[in-house]
């Protein structure tokens, strides 16, 4: 398993740098596609969009086999970088080079929608539930290193090569990481034992149903929309905030960025110690509690200063990777006889948080305070773990 989890690992790491670039370097973005930020917010924000598809993409791997859809989600990341990589080449100037980054970032949407709940459904038919934290929590270790790696590279090759530099090298990673998925990861399933004889169509709808009508999944659905958009709401003008508030250079954001990959990294290795042991239910609730203190404490924090700010940052990342991670090892066993479409729900109902809470921060940025962005991300995780700790209990 250890082989399997190292491609899976690359392969997530890879689909996430996009996600964790967009934070720091939304105004080089900006810049590069000659926009205003809040266009440039919404450019960006379609890959979450795109997320929107998750239900009907996901269930494909409960009626196709997980590795087929994996490889086929690292494709679609490819694709997407090409789009990027090749704006320059192309000659496109105003609505013609928005529109190919519209495009870009709609097809990592789709990469990601395709290939997340299709990894968390192979380790949910690969490994036991007892410990499925620890396997699921070093999967997730790759987000902190897309951001550990990410980040920095990008502000190094951003300020050398031009912001559009980046995009080709994750055209190569992902061309890896597809290859890797077909030649390293044995199908932990095969896709005759799945939805045999049926229409995929009506067997899609009729899993929808099936999923809506359980008081669990509802919960959880809620959970997870509520979770996303808190931290999305302050964290989406991350970067903008601290460029602005402290002046700091795009080498500078990158560095600093470091404390909030070190800090979700954490959080992720919390999830692998003490998740199993603790129990999902109690240390997700555990994350959220802590997330919503942080978020009240950050602009408070904010006020004295550069580094009492990235403590703040700090906290709120690690509480919220820490609750998040913990969380998808409970869905995932919601619902073993459709766990793909469940993830695949749960995939979406991220994607609407975070797409909702890109709306509300973007509004919110016109009056230029972080205290407004962190408070309301602070009633939602508030809200978020009400409704987990009245709504299911452990398994």
């Amino acid at each position: 398993m250890r082989t399997q989890l190292a491609i899976i690992l690359l392969g997530r790491t890879v689909l996430n740098m996009p996600s964790r670039l967009v934070y720091p370097f939304l105004p080089a973005i900006a810049r590069g596609l000659g926009v205003s930020l809040p266009l440039a917010t919404q450019v960006v924000s379609l890959r979450v969009a795109a997320g929107l598809t998750a239900p009907l993409l996901g269930p494909l791997s409960d009626r196709f086999g997980r590795r087929r859809i994996m490889e086929f989600g690292l494709v679609l990341f490819a694709l997407a970088g090409m789009a990027l990589a090749g704006l320059g080449s192309w000659h496109l100037t105003g609505s013609g080079t928005i529109a190919a980054a519209a495009v870009a970032f709609v097809l990592y949407g789709l990469a990601k929608a395709v290939y997340d709940p299709a990894v968390l459904a192979y380790l949910g038919d690969s490994v036991p539930y007892a410990q499925r934290a620890r396997a699921i929590g070093l999967s997730e270790m790759s987000w902190s290193a897309a951001w550990l790696l990410g980040v920095p590279a990008t502000g190094f090759l951003m300020e050398r090569l031009g912001w559009r530099a980046p995009w080709t090298v994750l055209v190569l990673l992902g061309a890896l990481g597809a290859g890797l998925t077909r030649l390293g990861l044995p199908a932990a399933r095969r896709p005759a034992e799945l939805w045999q004889g049926r229409q995929l169509v009506s067997s899609v709808l009729r899993t929808w149903g099936s999923l809506l009508r359980r008081r669990k999944v509802v919960v959880v659905l809620t959970t997870t929309l509520l979770l996303m958009a808190a931290v999305e709401v302050p964290f989406i003008v991350y970067g903008v905030w601290l460029e602005t508030t402290f002046g700091l250079s795009l080498s500078a954001l990158g560095l600093a960025s470091i404390v909030v990959g070190l800090a979700e990294a954490a959080g992720e290795l919390g999830t692998t110690v003490f998740t199993d042991r603790l129990g999902k239910r109690r240390s997700v609730l555990l994350g959220l509690i802590g997330l919503t203190v942080s978020l009240f404490l950050l602009p408070w924090m904010a006020r004295l200063g550069l580094v009492p700010a990235l403590v703040g940052v700090v906290l709120m990342m690690l509480t919220f990777e820490f609750a998040l991670v913990s969380f998808l090892p409970l869905v995932s066993e919601v619902a073993p006889d459709a766990r793909g479409a469940l993830l695949s729900f749960n995939f979406t109902a991220a994607s609407v948080g975070r797409l909702g809470a890109a709306l509300v921060s973007s509004w919110l940025w016109r009056w230029q305070s972080i205290a407004l962005q962190a408070w309301v991300g602070g009633v939602l995780a508030l809200i978020a773990a009400m409704a987990l700790a009245l709504g299911m209990r452990e398994y």
